[in-house]
């Protein structure tokens, strides 16, 4: 949020100017973040730390995706500066409106959201990892791919899952590449 400063005379006068929500094509974010930005706005993209099941190395590794997909927000960089050439720039498909008028953020509310994302991506493994207590899950990888069992609990290298074998119920310690959530 940076205040403008415009001449009226010999009085001189500050005004904020507004945060923009930009509909983007599928994932062009970055795209449209990198052509808006070179035009002189303000862009802020917030993105999460997700874990992502990586086929090459067979493991869950931490990546970012944008928080709100196939949306981000500008601010241009002077009170004078058009909004116009936003909905022709690479990546960007349109403003989003209501009716006529341009929505626009209110400063609390992208705060607010900038908290979270900063939560959210000091957060460690357990609070980013996709399984929770008591979940169903499928083992995918390793000598027991094919059963189900239930989430026990969670760390940062190992997921405890209450399965059902010859019988009895044993709690099995997994890695997290080796589940899915059963659906």
């Amino acid at each position: 949020m940076r205040p403008a400063k415009r001449r009226l005379g010999s009085i001189v006068i500050v005004t904020m100017t507004h945060w923009y929500v930009v509909h983007t094509k599928p994932q062009q974010e970055q795209l449209a973040c990198d052509n808006l930005a070179r035009q002189g706005y303000a862009v802020y993209l917030p993105r999460i730390k997700v874990l992502k099941r990586s086929r090459r190395l067979r493991c869950q590794e931490e990546q970012f995706e944008p928080l709100f997909p196939r949306y981000l927000f500008i601010q241009p960089g002077t009170p004078e500066h058009s909004i116009a050439p936003v909905r022709s720039t690479l990546g960007v498909t349109a403003i989003v409106r209501f009716g006529e008028s341009p929505a626009v953020l209110r400063h609390e509310v992208l705060n607010g959201i900038r908290d979270f994302e900063a939560r959210q991506n000091e957060a460690g493994l357990e609070a980013i990892s996709p399984f929770r207590n008591g979940e169903k899950v499928l083992v995918v990888d390793g000598p027991l791919a094919g059963l189900e069992g239930l989430i026990s609990s969670v760390s940062q290298e190992r997921v405890i899952v209450l399965m059902q074998l010859l019988g009895q119920d044993t709690r099995v310690n997994l890695s997290h590449h080796q589940l899915q959530v059963a659906g």
